[in-house]
């Protein structure tokens, strides 16, 4: 049972306190392959392409080829998936050869809830379109994007209807959103990534995967600026935290089952973790109401 529940916090599934996540990766792995992390999977392309650098899946419209998915328990109902993605490329998006590049996926391998890379509408560097389930996206988001910056995504895919809708940066559901076309009910067992050739071969990067079931769970993060903490894993019954402000940062650390066994406001740059047994937590740190998320091992 102990090695079942270090394999899925591998990548931080949980379920409690900060919404109704059902998994989330924010893929810090060792450079190289995604598939063969976590339960990411081979579907399809050339195997070892998809690949991970400095913590973000790098995601090529080019001469890659392998597509990867992650499975997760099935949930009725509506459900979302959040990225940070950035896309970079020479030159401005050109022409209709525009490829999706994340989607969910059903039971029946139907793709569902497709993100596009699409051409700017205003003349920008590019934009991007939803799509419920074919692969030419049905809307497109009415503002220009700009190369090399971060945005945060987020899909909201209603299994009852078939239908997709995204945000971009939103910081509720009710700002502006765009949807595809209802195409009929169905059951969405896992989140994929794919790579394809486009006009462009554009490079799409990938970063703080979170699926869930409300819309709160994929609101992008407010990162606390110049956070670190270490050891991880660590051994000593403690572990130093510290950020650029001088704040005091609020610590809530999270078992396996989701209940909550610290809750402490450190000033010190230093956290008392001795009480812990040996495992895998979540810690959730915050301060100037800016927050991170981590992983944290006790050995």
């Amino acid at each position: 049972m102990k090695k079942l529940y270090f394999l899925l916090f591998t990548f931080s599934i949980y379920a409690f306190s900060f919404g109704q996540v059902i998994i989330s990766d924010d893929f810090t792995y060792a450079d190289g392959s995604l598939v063969g992390n976590g339960t990411w999977a081979w579907h399809s392309g050339t195997v070892g392409d998809l690949l991970v650098s400095s913590g973000q899946v790098v995601v090529q419209h080019g001469a890659p080829s392998e597509d990867a998915n992650l499975t997760f328990t099935t949930v009725s109902g509506n459900i979302y998936f959040g990225i940070d993605f950035t896309v970079t490329s020479g030159s401005a998006i050109p022409g209709t050869d525009n490829e999706y590049f994340a989607h969910f996926k059903d039971s029946g391998f139907g793709f569902r809830g497709r993100l596009d890379v699409v051409p700017g509408l205003l003349g920008g560097d590019f934009t991007v379109g939803i799509s419920s389930s074919t692969s030419t996206a049905q809307a497109i988001w009415a503002t220009d994007l700009t190369f090399g910056v971060t945005y945060r995504a987020v899909v909201r895919y209603d299994q009852d209807s078939g239908l997709a809708q995204l945000w971009i940066d939103p910081t509720s559901s009710g700002d502006t959103s765009i949807s595809g076309t209802a195409d009929g009910a169905t059951v969405i067992e896992s989140f994929a990534l794919r790579q394809s050739d486009s006009d462009n071969n554009e490079t799409v990067t990938v970063d703080n995967l979170v699926i869930g079931t409300t819309f709160l769970l994929s609101t992008k993060e407010n990162k606390i600026d110049g956070f670190s903490f270490s050891p991880n894993p660590t051994s000593l019954g403690y572990i130093n935290i510290s950020s650029r402000s001088q704040t005091a940062l609020k610590v809530n650390v999270f078992d396996i089952l989701g209940k909550q066994v610290i809750n402490e406001t450190v000033s010190n740059n230093r956290l008392n973790v001795s009480s812990l047994n040996r495992g895998v937590y979540i810690m959730r740190v915050s301060q100037d109401n800016a927050f991170v998320t981590k992983k944290l091992v006790i050995n």
